[in-house]
């Protein structure tokens, strides 16, 4: 297993976390969110890994050809039955519909995308 794209993968993702709170700071659904990331990745980072191969990585293709279904309809996750990865799934949903300007979209598009490539390279040195 390469730790080092696992590592980059984490840190991608924390990243993205990150930029969301500080591009709407009076979201608190994304400060708990990170939170509980936080505790998670800290116990078993391998679980996140596996959340966004199980639920993010079948989209791949509506990602890469920007398909905001994907968001609209709620980013892959509508099988997740934890009630806090439907928050943030519904938080980004709503942010997506309501206030996220096309600047801030193409952020996320870049974020996403670049997690798929993560995923693809981190598939390939595990297979």
């Amino acid at each position: 297993m390469s730790s080092n794209t696992k590592t980059i993968i984490i840190n991608q993702i924390t990243n993205f976390i990150d930029e969301l709170i500080n591009t709407y700071p009076q979201n608190n659904e994304l400060k708990l969110f990170k939170e509980k990331y936080i505790m998670i990745k800290s116990v078993n980072s391998k679980l996140v890994l596996e959340y966004f191969i199980k639920y993010i990585y079948p989209h791949k293709e509506n990602i890469r050809n920007e398909n905001e279904q994907f968001f609209i309809e709620g980013g892959g996750q509508e099988e997740i039955q934890d009630k806090n990865g439907l928050k943030f799934r519904d938080n980004m949903k709503n942010l997506w519909n309501e206030n996220m300007k096309e600047e801030n979209k193409k952020v996320v598009w870049k974020y996403f995308k670049t997690f798929i490539l993560l995923i693809d390279k981190y598939i390939l040195e595990n297979a």
